[in-house]
């Protein structure tokens, strides 16, 4: 499958004819046979990180998150998780799928919906999309984030999962996989905020992961490493007493603050490692100039360097 970039933000798409036969639905179907093959990758992240990505929604939201909704959550595998480990609140997750797998497989959980989000009633506070816009052209993806506008409350906080161009061609070019598993985009942070503006969504990269990413509901400035950790630093007490008030609600805090730390920090380090080590190459690159054109005078430098 040819898979072209956008000169302008990057984001790599499938061909266009794929695109055209993707939005006519006769590229991809999300069958009995692709939920067999996906239901054990979703159960591995409904069970393990994306529980710490609930956690995120909470810290970083600047409003109370009492409705929570897990975008195209495929069997509702986070629902069923967030009842067990937040049995006392499991009524504050809700779940949305428009192409669900056989009901055998469907999430026990009582707010577990199908359709899409146009068919939802009332607005959501926030919530996450794991493993989603990467199936979608951009045409698709515009629909789905007017609806998403649609459910949202004033600076609702929605967190995102899929893998962005650095990440694809660095770490893992068999993301793009149109045929298994229906990977036909890998979005560049700038162009999502092209997209998810239009919607009038601000998008917030998230420092360490090109992989992920946050969507404000409204205008705000967008976010970096420093004002991410504030909000971490000064969640709402709301948001604290709800998430605690869950069996496991202590863990699932700790667990997301500790991971959006490791995230930023992890970053922030890399930079000024790279930062350093481009001014020591460039004054390396300085000497060896120096010394081609006179050694007494590179020496010189030397000494008043002190090295």
């Amino acid at each position: 499958m040819p898979y072209l970039r956008c000169d302008g933000c990057g984001s790599i798409l499938a061909e266009q004819a794929f695109l055209d036969r993707t939005m006519a639905g006769e590229a991809r179907q999300y069958d009995d046979d692709y939920w067999r093959a996906e239901l054990s990758a979703a159960r591995a992240r409904g069970y393990g990180a994306s529980l710490i990505r609930l956690a995120e929604v909470f810290l970083y939201a600047r409003r109370p998150v009492r409705r929570f909704l897990d975008v195209s959550c495929g069997a509702g595998t986070l629902l069923d998780a967030a009842a067990e480990l937040l049995p006392e609140i499991a009524g504050t997750f809700w779940g949305i799928e428009p192409f669900p797998p056989p009901p055998e497989f469907r999430a026990r959980h009582p707010n577990y919906r199908t359709g899409f989000l146009s068919d939802l009633e009332g607005r959501f506070d926030g919530g996450t999309c794991i493993e989603v816009i990467e199936h979608l052209p951009p045409a698709i993806l515009a629909t789905m984030l007017g609806q998403l506008a649609a459910v949202s409350e004033p600076s609702a906080l929605w967190y995102f999962n899929s893998a962005q161009p650095e990440f694809v061609e660095r770490d893992d070019p068999g993301y793009l996989d149109p045929f298994r598993r229906g990977h036909i985009a890998s979005y560049s942070v700038e162009g999502l905020r092209h997209l998810f503006g239009a919607a009038g969504f601000t998008v917030h990269a998230l420092p360490g992961r090109d992989w992920a990413f946050l969507a404000e509901y409204g205008a705000c400035p967008a976010m970096d490493g420093n004002a991410l950790l504030t909000r971490v630093w000064t969640m709402l007490p709301e948001n604290r007493v709800r998430l605690e008030a869950g069996r496991f609600g202590p863990f699932l805090l700790s667990a997301g603050t500790e991971g959006a730390r490791c995230y930023v920090e992890a970053a922030t380090a890399t930079w000024a490692i790279d930062e350093r080590r481009q001014l020591l190459e460039e004054g390396a690159a300085m000497i060896l100039r120096k010394v081609s054109r006179s050694p007494r005078q590179a020496l010189s430098y030397l000494f008043r360097r002190g090295r």
